[in-house]
């Protein structure tokens, strides 16, 4: 049996695509306690903090999950429930946080934006 480079290359993008994927749901299905924990060490947070937060977040999950649905296949309503939740979450959170972890919040939410941004170029 002979197998023939252009074969070789295209079965090689896809699992490369298929590997990629995968890291990008992985990514994106955080549990609301991972994200916290990422949260807690940068922002100093208290246990009552970490407490308030993960169950913003699993709020936030719920809402961005029922938005996305009622948004269908429309890429622009989808785009706008994303951003509406995700501003939501965000003045949630910065009501739990002490005005110095606001700012360090701030600051992480800015480089947040900033990769997503350099993300879009890309695509």
């Amino acid at each position: 049996m002979r197998i023939s480079l252009p074969a070789v290359f295209c079965a090689f993008l896809l699992l490369l695509g298929s590997l990629s994927l995968a890291g990008a749901q992985m990514r994106m299905r955080m549990t609301p306690e991972q994200r916290v924990a990422r949260l807690k060490d940068s922002l100093a947070l208290s246990d009552e903090q970490v407490s308030k937060i993960v169950t913003i977040f699993s709020e936030s999950d719920k809402k961005r999950e029922e938005a996305m649905a009622s948004a269908g296949d429309d890429r622009d309503a989808r785009m706008q429930a994303m951003r509406s939740v995700m501003e939501s979450t965000d003045t949630r959170i910065d009501s739990v946080l002490t005005e110095s972890q606001k700012a360090k919040y701030d600051e992480m939410k800015k480089q947040r934006m900033q990769g997503f941004q350099r993300r879009q170029k890309n695509d």
